[in-house]
């Protein structure tokens, strides 16, 4: 499985992804065994657009000698479309594509992309989901594939936008417990600590120890450390810099 994480706040874009893939093998014996193969590079850089874009659920595509993983499929799908000039042309080219490579695959799939666009000379952050579902972790409806803009460009004030996909029920439920005491801890002389530090690099640290941590519960839990491997990061600043770490 995975956990991908994209934020919008008055600091800039924060992304976060793992690097785990989850696959089933079939030994001699018939009896399947899941595996879980670390690497993945989830979370991209579309340099040309100055955006990011990862991806969550389905691991492998199908192609016409076979398959590809899917992060490689969207490697190659950046490089080969550097001519698209705007985020809302990238995302209904990506859902146009996914449907003609996966329209017929029955599981779940999408892709966070996020980013800025010039209105009325103002620079706003926007966000897509382009997926093939909708619902929860819990349970998901299949459709075909959408290129979502699920947070139009607009100014954010000090709200956060935050969206999570993945396996991301136990994040889900404790990041909001944590985030509900928060306010205690700052507001402690005692502990002098500011969690997470006002910033974009503060943003990104903060939602990359959650991604260590949902992983490390889960050995914690004997369970196949599905989240895992090395994390992701990126950070797009209003200005437009960008801050990647493809291997933290």
């Amino acid at each position: 499985m995975t956990l991908v994480i994209t934020e919008l706040s008055q600091f800039g874009i924060a992304m976060v992804a793992d690097s785990a893939v989850t696959c089933t093998e079939i030994p001699p014996s018939g009896q399947p065994i899941q595996r879980v193969l670390n690497g993945a590079l989830k979370l991209q850089v579309i340099p040309y657009l100055n955006a990011g874009v990862s991806v969550w659920g389905l691991g492998v595509l199908p192609t016409a000698t076979g398959q590809v993983s899917t992060d490689i499929w969207l490697s190659d799908f950046i490089v080969q479309h550097s001519g698209i000039a705007t985020l809302d042309e990238f995302a209904n080219t990506l859902a146009a594509e996914l449907q003609t490579v996966a329209g017929q695959v029955q599981e779940v799939l999408g892709f966070h992309l996020a980013g800025y666009v010039d209105v009325d000379g103002q620079r706003l952050p926007t966000f897509y989901h382009v997926r093939n579902c909708d619902g929860t972790f819990r349970h998901y409806e299949l459709h075909e594939f959408i290129p979502g803009q699920d947070f139009p460009p607009q100014e954010l004030g000090d709200r956060i936008y935050r969206t999570r996909n993945g396996d991301y029920g136990p994040y889900a439920i404790l990041s909001a417990g944590v985030e509900r005491v928060l306010p205690e801890i700052h507001a402690d002389p005692n502990l002098n600590l500011t969690i997470p530090y006002p910033s974009l690099q503060g943003r990104i640290a903060y939602l990359t120890a959650w991604l260590r941590f949902v992983s490390e519960l889960y050995a914690s839990s004997r369970l196949l450390r599905t989240i895992g491997g090395s994390m992701a990061a990126l950070g797009i600043s209003f200005d437009g810099q960008l801050m990647y770490y493809p291997a933290l």
